[in-house]
């Protein structure tokens, strides 16, 4: 009986020190703040696609709302089968000149993991009904870009096409004149005015939060001064230039659809982790920084 009751005794402390255990793991175990995809957000705020109907020779000259301009004529389109086409046919364009617009339409300026100087981004393309159109050889397309202060070193970069646009140099440059960048591209997409900043070293940033699952985070790094934008993934950042001055920004949805973000300006000279706590903020208030960046 004394054994019996000893034995009692036992599994009651146990089974008091099990309970009380569970009771601390729960307190303990804090929960962090989840966040859902915010690409329906960002894609509402993002430039839209332009489009202009070409319907003969008077009209193949075209400006966009933010100001660039395309010489092209249908001579130089031509079909899936090389064939020129007829009019009408339509011309698309996207133009990404701000830090704000390459955030909101997740195009950063990254060439094979360097970061750009750049000068504006532009998507251009030409189709005749559904069929996306391509440029002849050597028949390229005119563009000008505009610029107050264009400066005599970019060149015209291609971006890639898929879910992530990375940049490649076609090391032609743009020419300068009184209106901004004038080039020729041989190929119609993603078209970049960069310079490449990066060398292939550099540190990273690697992001971490105890209140916050930044899983679905939008996270991006502004370069200062060279108009820069690298967006994370993986919550670790690309290479960074030593001594880089950069703008940290994240945007978050909840469920519920208000916004959060996280703002932090620093200098990078290592390699560090950041540890972010996401805070409510306006949708104006978030556009004023964008475009204050």
């Amino acid at each position: 009986m004394k054994n019996i009751k000893h034995l009692s005794l036992a599994l009651l402390a146990l089974t008091i020190f099990t309970v009380y255990s569970c009771k601390k793991d729960r307190i303990e175990k804090k929960q962090v703040n989840e966040y859902q995809s915010p690409n329906d957000y960002l894609d509402s705020k993002k430039q839209q696609e332009q489009e202009f109907i070409i319907n003969g020779p008077s009209n193949d000259t075209l400006q966009g709302n933010q100001g660039t301009r395309v010489y092209g004529a249908k001579n130089c389109l031509q079909n899936s089968t090389g064939d020129t086409i007829d009019y009408p046919f339509t011309i698309k364009l996207v133009e990404l000149y701000t830090p704000k617009d390459m955030i909101y339409y997740q195009i950063p300026t990254v060439a094979a993991g360097n970061i750009l100087e750049t000068d504006g981004e532009i998507r251009l393309r030409a189709f005749k009904g559904t069929e996306e159109l391509t440029l002849k050889p050597s028949c390229p397309y005119a563009i000008e870009m505009p610029n107050a202060a264009p400066k005599n070193y970019m060149n015209i970069f291609y971006g890639s096409t898929g879910t992530i646009v990375d940049w490649t140099d076609s090391q032609v440059a743009f020419g300068t004149n009184a209106y901004g960048y004038i080039g020729s591209p041989t190929t119609l997409g993603w078209i970049n005015c960069d310079k490449t900043i990066g060398t292939g070293t550099g540190h990273t940033l690697t992001f971490t939060s105890s209140t916050d699952n930044l899983q679905n985070v939008a996270i991006f790094i502004y370069f200062t001064g060279i108009k820069g934008v690298m967006q994370v993934y993986n919550m670790t950042s690309g290479l960074i230039p030593d001594g880089s001055n950069v703008k940290i920004v994240m945007i978050a949805v909840n469920s519920s659809g208000d916004l959060y973000t996280y703002k932090e300006t620093r200098t990078v000279t290592s390699s560090s982790t950041i540890d972010v706590e996401l805070t409510a903020i306006s949708d104006a208030d978030l556009t004023n920084h964008l475009d204050n960046l």
